[in-house]
């Protein structure tokens, strides 16, 4: 019997990398409750999917990592290969396959596209649902604006001057019109991008809870906070490394895996709100989707007042004359704090590394220079646990206490709750009582 088979298809700036993220990283518990989140069409983001139903030449903001050195050409013609075996392979335990993709919303824009992945996936399935969440324009466009700079998109921040005419992907009526057309109005899953719509505030609880999958994630867990955007200060600083590379002969490409990790970094030190229109610019910018919203209300979603919550701007004052300058005294801080976040991280790769190697060198039982290897990890990082323990063991088979006291005085201090810390703790005492 085929499983069921629901598609996620974003859209964009609505959580989909925190639902991606997770469920990525989750696929063996979700396999124990009978659902599959595939691999062939990427770890975590199902980019693929849609990206093999369209033109190369549409895939250029596509980073080109996911081409495994081997060009977009080849390794979407692999994706197919890998997609049908995979698929043709789920074992008779699995009743829900989940499939997670934004692109489908922004580059299947036509229902002869949709139809294409409508019948990509249909033998594979029993039955398809569509799973899409609406985010108010003026939010998705300004949430937007940090997913610019990262490729490579350097103009100043503000909202489109257009409406749903010029800004299909704003058009969120049409949009569920056409992917109605061609699974059928009972197959769409429309939800709200909103906190209080959400179930427990949370996107991916959310998204589980829509596709019924009784999947337990920690509220803390680090694949809940994906692909944030940036605090005020880190997009002044995007912004000035941007204008600085865009002068240079070779100019600035949104395919530069440099840009990329310069973002990347930016984005992991300096997680912020991102870049927040003025609200009267905001209400203005909404107001020319009054009726595609209404629409979409009417048919939807009758029981709610308005699609979207409320924008007061009416106690704002006017807006700003012109775009925001860049503050080069707030990109200078933000440059000194990125360069201290990569310098800490640098430091625990390398003692990582060092520990590693101790390790390695305490299994073949060459004592000293698993100690040499442990010393050089407290170098760079002293409060490394994972050292600091094994300092602390070595320390024991010299019959010297008062140095294993030492590291645990340090491990007491950095890390009380730790492993390591426990079981210093554990082997001193057992020392104590011989």
């Amino acid at each position: 019997m085929k499983p069921d088979l629901i598609l996620h298809i974003g859209l964009s700036k609505t959580g989909t990398s925190s639902i991606q993220r997770v469920l990525g990283g989750q696929r063996a518990a979700l396999a124990k409750l009978g659902v599959c989140y595939p691999a062939s069409p990427g770890w975590a983001n199902h980019g693929m999917l849609p990206a093999s139903l369209v033109p190369l030449s549409r895939l250029g903001h596509f980073n080109p990592a996911l081409w495994d050195g081997i060009g977009a050409e080849a390794r979407l013609a692999q994706f197919r290969r890998d997609f049908a075996a995979e698929m043709a392979a789920l074992p008779a335990t699995i009743r829900l396959v989940i499939l997670s993709a934004e692109q489908c919303g922004g580059l299947l824009t036509t229902r002869e596209e949709i139809t294409r992945l409508r019948d990509l996936l249909a033998p594979f399935a029993a039955r398809i649902r569509v799973a899409v969440y609406l985010r108010r324009q003026d939010q998705h466009a300004a949430s937007g604006y940090t997913q610019a700079l990262r490729v490579a998109g350097i103009n100043p921040p503000a909202l489109p001057k257009l409406g749903p005419d010029r800004l299909p992907h704003y058009d969120y009526a049409r949009m569920l019109e056409d992917w109605a057309a061609v699974f059928g109005d009972d197959a769409m899953l429309v939800r709200i991008f909103e906190r209080s719509s959400l179930a427990r505030g949370d996107a991916v609880d959310d998204f589980l809870a829509l596709c019924e999958v009784p999947l337990a994630v920690p509220a803390d867990h680090p694949d809940r906070q994906s692909n944030l955007s940036l605090t005020p200060a880190a997009i002044d600083l995007v912004r000035t490394l941007g204008e600085r590379l865009k002068a240079r002969p070779e100019g600035l490409s949104a395919s530069s895996l440099l840009w990329r990790r310069f973002t990347a970094s930016v984005s992991e030190a300096l997680p912020g709100r991102g870049w927040q229109p003025h609200p009267a610019e905001a209400a203005a910018f909404l107001a020319r989707f009054e009726q595609v919203n209404e629409a979409v209300r009417r048919r939807w979603f009758p029981d709610r007042p308005s699609l979207f919550a409320p924008l007061d701007a009416a106690s704002a004052g006017p807006p700003p004359a012109g775009p925001p300058p860049i503050d080069r005294d707030a990109a200078l801080e933000a440059a000194c704090l990125l360069m201290e976040h990569q310098l800490n991280a640098a430091a625990q790769r390398e003692a990582d590394q060092h520990v590693q190697v101790g390790r390695l060198h305490e299994r073949l039982g060459e004592h000293a220079p698993a100690r040499n290897a442990f010393r050089a990890a407290v170098r760079a990082v002293p409060e490394h646990p994972l050292a600091q323990q094994h300092l602390a063991e070595a320390a024991m088979r010299d019959g010297n206490r008062v140095a294993a006291e030492a590291h645990l005085a340090v491990l007491r201090r950095a890390h009380p709750g730790h492993a390591a810390t426990q079981r210093v703790e554990k082997l001193l005492l057992a020392k104590s009582t011989e």
